[in-house]
């Protein structure tokens, strides 16, 4: 049997596609983005989905080799309805449920684990569901300009 060995960055971008085949089949018609400058130029994130054609929620996702506290932190910090971190290879998994939570209370980053299937195909699925975040009113024109002007990387054309 031949397994290749792969570097961290393309184990990454492995789960990164993993993530946006996740995305796809649980909300309505999204637009994704890989590595997204949300929610400006200064700062990027992994996977960004929107959805119902850009008009709905914003979903955004940390994917790491590992489990890495900095990446929980940097999440909380992006004006999104739902986050996750997407743990490719976590190790003995275990974080605390607390700092999956927002300060005040509204909203839980969910976890995304991932599994090897047939011919390597690897299977992104949601390990701990994610809870709604609170969204300022101004984010919401802020994603509507970064639709308009952006190109998905993967979307549905009618």
């Amino acid at each position: 049997m031949i397994k290749n060995v792969l570097t961290e960055s393309q184990r990454e971008a492995r789960g990164k596609n993993a993530v946006a085949a996740l995305l796809a089949r649980r909300l309505i018609v999204p637009k994704i983005f890989f590595d997204a400058h949300w929610p400006g130029r200064t700062s990027r994130v992994d996977v960004l989905a929107v959805d119902r054609a850009g008009a709905g929620d914003i979903h955004v996702v940390e994917v790491t080799v590992g489990i890495r506290a900095e990446a929980i932190k940097q999440l909380m910090h992006l004006p999104a309805h739902y986050k996750y971190v997407a743990v490719v290879e976590p190790g003995i998994y275990h974080l605390q449920n607390d700092v999956l939570y927002s300060a005040d209370g509204l909203g839980r980053i969910g976890v995304i684990l991932f599994d090897e299937k047939e011919h390597d195909e690897l299977q992104a699925r949601i390990e701990v569901a994610p809870e709604r975040f609170r969204v300022p009113p101004g984010v919401i024109k802020q994603i509507d300009r970064f639709t308009a002007k952006e190109h998905a990387d993967i979307e549905i054309r009618v």
